[in-house]
């Protein structure tokens, strides 16, 4: 997870460094206290219960389980479809060590505890499962950030990723006492675990995407200079490095998704989700426990692979954003976590909440697609924009690359301005051409002075897309 607050005040001294981040950062800190316009935030819970939330998910008959953190504990909570003071939180186990990682399958509820991963049992009819039963052993040293983020069930078994062990400063322990650490597990009943992916470092959370392959997020710290997007594949290593070395560590790691720089999008990312259904179907939201806030994902394939951008979206939460389950009408559900103070997980002094983001109808001007061209980016947006007030004068452009190291994060290699050449528009898209894009960076870039035909302001007028490779089309109007 992210550092403590010495090095959280120093990554972002060095964000500083880019043109004009000081007045960016004021603007942004308007936007990231509000909720967006195209959706109520609404209390998911009576009042009397105040949940840290470290997984949830769906039963039937209108019920949500939730595992909580400090106590350590499960809750099923119904009904769920009717006013918060109306809902009944009710304990159905406890005694586990850290369970991070929560699923439902088949109406039976699953946890991803630090050592086992257990099924709930409901022996007395009750229609509470209270009885935990063991289902698979999780390699497990004792040793400090050892945790099972997410559960994920797929083709008869489950997955979780491992956070590596880590020294009381949050550098990864050298040598590891177990070697199966920093890796995606795969677990099926009465079998040994087995590596699926490795190479992660603190990957709190885990989700399944388009045509249901895994994608999460990671950490920035000891190989990651900032924090990661993936998209996560069987036998691929993900550059975090571990002595002893690990399964699919040697060679060229595989390249990310997305980057997530640190301090000016995000601090400690959380459970990536897919959306599919709604407004931002086909797109990605992922929460941050250090930020509280929600970001979207855009990812486009590029000769072959997934790239794209990431984007500011939410705010306004009771507490940092932790877990999330979509449901089919487009809401986010939202499960919450303090520590109750700055250092690791915190935010704010915020310690507990579960929330409903649910759509309402309202509209919002907003960046909805961003797409890599030969020599530039073609931005698409969800209203019709006024073409009159567009001008190159409003966008602005940096690039960066970043250099993995044993050292805690790192800074942004060589950041650069790059020229904006021309900007063409059309009734719902814009072609902004760029002068000196170079691949393997991340490029940030900022729109000012842009409005819909019905006058709203951009929600948020900046992307951040890494440029793993360009693609071949160019723009057509």
């Amino acid at each position: 997870m992210a550092g403590r607050i010495s090095r959280w005040k120093f990554r972002a001294v060095l964000a500083a460094t880019a043109a004009g981040w000081l007045a960016l950062e004021s603007a942004r800190a308007d936007v990231e206290n509000q909720v967006h316009p195209g959706f109520d935030l609404i209390r998911f819970r009576p009042s009397s219960f105040e949940p840290r939330v470290t997984g949830m998910d769906f039963l039937s008959g209108n019920r949500m389980v939730i595992s909580t953190w400090r106590p350590n504990e499960v809750y099923i909570l119904s009904p769920t479809d009717g006013p918060p003071e109306k809902m009944i939180a009710r304990k159905a186990a406890s005694g586990f060590k850290e369970v991070m990682g929560l699923c439902v399958v088949h109406d039976t509820v699953f946890l991803a505890d630090q050592d086992k991963l257990y099924a709930l049992v409901d022996k007395d009819g009750d229609g509470l499962p209270e009885t935990k039963q063991a289902v698979a052993d999780i390699p497990f040293s004792g040793s400090m950030h050892e945790w099972s983020f997410g559960l994920v069930y797929k083709g008869g078994k489950f997955y979780t990723a491992f956070s590596v062990a880590t020294t009381g400063m949050g550098t990864t322990l050298v040598p590891q006492k177990e070697n199966r650490r920093g890796v995606l597990i795969e677990l099926a009943p009465g079998k040994p675990a087995e590596v699926y992916a490795s190479g992660l470092r603190g990957p709190d959370g885990l989700g399944l995407g388009v045509d249901s392959e895994f994608f999460a997020t990671d950490n920035q710290g000891s190989w990651l200079p900032a924090s990661k997007f993936m998209h996560v594949q069987a036998g691929h290593g993900y550059g975090h490095r571990t002595q002893p070395e690990g399964l699919f560590e040697a060679g060229f790691p595989t390249p990310l998704a997305v980057w997530l720089p640190y301090g000016s999008v995000t601090r400690s990312p959380t459970q990536p989700i897919y959306m599919r259904a709604g407004r931002y179907a086909g797109q990605y939201f992922y929460g941050d426990i250090a930020s509280g806030a929600v970001r979207r994902v855009y990812l486009e394939k590029v000769a072959g692979e997934y790239q794209g951008c990431v984007m500011r979206f939410s705010g306004g939460f009771e507490a940092a954003v932790h877990r999330m389950v979509a449901s089919p009408d487009g809401s986010i559900y939202l499960g919450e976590l303090g520590n109750g103070d700055i250092q690791d997980w915190g935010w704010q002094g915020k310690r507990f909440g579960l929330q409903r983001l649910k759509p309402n109808g309202n509209p919002a001007f907003e960046i909805d697609s961003v797409r890599i061209r030969k020599s530039g980016f073609e931005l698409f947006f969800s209203e019709p924009i006024e073409e009159s007030g567009i001008r190159p004068g409003g966008f602005s452009a940096r690039q960066w690359w970043y250099e993995p190291t044993a050292a805690y994060g790192g800074p942004e290699k060589n950041n650069s301005n790059v020229p904006i050449r021309a900007v063409r528009a059309a009734p719902n898209r814009i072609f902004v051409k760029l002068d000196g894009m170079r691949p393997q960076q991340v490029l940030h870039m900022h729109l000012d002075g842009i409005k819909s035909k019905s006058g709203r302001a951009l929600w948020t007028p900046d992307f951040w897309y890494t440029m793993n490779a360009f693609s071949d089309q160019e723009f057509r109007p």
